[in-house]
């Protein structure tokens, strides 16, 4: 067996810029979060409250990604310390897996935690549609949700920039919860702006409305990624046919079995091949090496790889 330990300069650059941005975007994003919640309290806008709270959430995400990045680096460079392990890749020399956990359960509490706000603010904003309540100081929480778009928008952009450069899969998905905390922002802007120069005090709880749906439709997806971890359940179980296409048509030999093991936002492989008994060593491990590098280019989130020979009998 041939087991891949380490990663590529360039995924390791990947990461090390997906980590930089991921932890500048946290940072950010929770910052405004808790601005506009006290604006929101402050100025009486049940919207500005809703887009705080919901950048809660997006940050949450930030950190979910921020933490893979983060272990993926550390275990790649530990690989690259250590060298090879004789293909020996069990959950002893793992110890990282319970990190990825860890941080999977913590998501998962999060995430319900953010439900109960949405409904919080589900309740908040009737009371305010049956009996509105004036912004005070509304030029204030104009300035906040603009600026809160301006930062989210522009966050955005950098993570979406150095995830279509190295192809971050998880880096990529914290690129469009910003956009989406952006657009919310965009959303409360519009409410505040109607009900409080326009006459129309109902719009303010209807934005809060609208970014309610927002958080819980987070909500969800941090439910469901993180259960997938802790469950050890692959999200997208057509992968192992798509590496097993790849391989038998690129190098010409024959896939018995591929399975996966989810590490956070990335997959470890095993990929078992049939061999007729006359290739060398040496042979096997430029193959095996040729096989790892194919896969990674076409599937950038399997970071992990082994490579087990079953001779053909």
């Amino acid at each position: 067996m041939d087991s891949d330990s380490s990663g590529s300069d360039d995924h390791t650059l990947g990461f090390d810029a997906g980590r930089r941005v991921s932890k500048i975007t946290f940072i950010t994003l929770f910052a405004i979060g808790v601005a506009e919640v006290a604006i929101g309290l402050i100025s009486n806008s049940v919207v500005l409250i809703a887009d705080g709270i919901d950048s809660f959430g997006d940050s949450a995400i930030t950190l979910i990604v921020l933490l893979g990045l983060f272990f993926a680096t550390k275990q790649n460079n530990n690989n690259s310390s250590k060298g090879s392990n004789n293909g020996s890749d069990n959950d002893a020399n793992r110890p990282w897996l319970s990190h990825y956990k860890i941080e999977s359960f913590a998501a998962f509490v999060a995430a319900i935690g953010m439900v109960g706000m949405g409904i919080v603010i589900i309740v908040r904003a009737v009371e305010a549609l049956i009996d509105p309540i004036e912004i005070v100081h509304p030029e204030i929480a104009l300035m906040t949700l603009a600026f809160a778009a301006g930062i989210s928008g522009y966050r955005a952009v950098q993570m979406n920039r150095i995830a279509g450069r190295y192809n971050l899969l998880s880096l990529k998905a914290g690129a469009r919860n910003a956009i989406k905390d952006s657009m919310a922002s965009v959303i409360g802007f519009f409410s505040i702006l109607v009900a409080a120069y326009l006459g129309f005090p109902q719009a303010d709880p209807i934005g809060a409305i609208i970014i309610a749906v927002f958080i819980f439709s987070i909500s969800y997806y941090i439910l469901k990624e993180s259960s997938l971890v802790l469950l050890d359940v692959i999200n997208n179980p057509q992968i192992a046919e798509q590496v097993k296409a790849l391989i038998e048509k690129s190098h010409g030999v024959r896939v018995s079995s591929i399975s996966f093991r989810p590490m956070g936002p990335f997959l470890y492989a095993d990929i078992s091949i049939v061999l007729d008994g006359s290739m060398t060593v040496a042979e096997f491990k430029r193959l095996a090496g040729s096989i790892k590098s194919s896969v990674r280019k076409r599937f950038p989130n399997i970071q992990r790889m082994a490579v087990i020979i079953e001779e053909h009998s």
